[in-house]
């Protein structure tokens, strides 16, 4: 998972959308409403199989790379001062996610595995509700890890013909 890339997400949601997404379960204050809230649930969920293992030499090193595909989900929930206006965020980021995003997605390799459903997650605190709603997506990317080998041998002459 590239938080590099979550966060220039993030910041393209904004500039596209003009609504304020903010880090979850942090002790910064909450920016004026409406505003929206991310927080990364689920960082790494394992893909089939254990990945797969290529070996290739670039000049006279040998490389060994371990590529994997796995996914990972990122919540979003959506305040304002009336329940309306919560739907109305985040459908319209959710919209983001299946039209105005896809070129962004795409160039930053990664791929929309699941996109939820917007939900009512309005909550009851002590004398008052808090609105929101919300979705979660799911993402899928590829991971890829490369070490050098330290030795290796380009033939074998085993005898025979």
């Amino acid at each position: 998972m590239n938080i590099a890339t979550i966060k220039e997400m993030i910041a393209q949601i904004k500039k596209d959308t003009g609504l304020q997404i903010i880090k979850g379960n942090t002790i910064n204050p909450a920016p004026p409403l409406p505003y929206g809230v991310y927080n990364i649930t689920s960082p790494y969920i394992k893909g089939r199989g254990q990945g797969a293992v290529v070996e290739y030499i670039e000049g006279d090193t040998a490389f060994q790379k371990r590529i994997e595909q796995y996914k990972y989900t990122i919540s979003f929930s959506f305040y304002a001062e009336d329940v309306e206006t919560t739907m109305e965020k985040a459908f319209q980021v959710h919209q983001w996610f299946l039209f105005l995003g896809q070129e962004f997605i795409e160039e930053k390799n990664i791929a929309i595995a699941m996109l939820g459903n917007i939900e009512d997650r309005t909550t009851f605190l002590v004398e008052h509700y808090e609105y929101k709603h919300g979705f979660d997506v799911q993402f899928r990317a590829t991971n890829e890890q490369i070490r050098q080998l330290s030795e290796f041998i380009e033939t074998i002459n085993l005898g025979g013909l």
